[in-house]
């Protein structure tokens, strides 16, 4: 049972993923205004559009790595590991007063939960 819901939980987080990396990629002005920075140099749409190629790359990996999470054990500490640090560094921005919580809370909530998820799955030995 925990395999299964490490591998769902796989598959939604490389979806989620791999979803925003497209968005980032085609349209990021529209990301920009849904994180409230409003509108934004090309420079910034091409760092963006960068950031959503990670993006996706990643969500694939997540995703590919639901074929079998025990051989691919890597690619789990992976998943938990961006899964953490997606959570950590918006926290570190709203520290800073770089964005306000409106704008990430989703974000950390949903990071929080799969970081938790992942941990709780992790296939150990018995």
């Amino acid at each position: 049972m925990r395999s299964t819901n490490l591998k769902i939980a796989l598959v939604i987080y490389g979806a989620i993923y791999i979803t925003q990396g497209i968005i980032l990629l085609v349209a990021p002005d529209r990301m920009s205004d849904l994180y409230g920075f409003g509108e934004i140099s090309d420079q910034m749409a091409y760092a963006m559009a960068v950031t959503g190629s990670a993006f996706i790359a990643a969500g694939v990996w997540f995703a590919m790595t639901f074929l079998d999470p025990i051989r691919n054990i890597n690619s789990v500490r992976f998943a938990i590991l961006w899964a953490c640090l997606l959570f950590i560094t918006p926290l570190y921005a709203l520290w800073q007063g770089y964005i306000e919580i409106g704008y990430i809370w989703l974000g950390l909530v949903l990071n929080a939960i799969f970081a938790a998820a992942f941990l709780i799955f992790y296939p150990r030995r018995s």
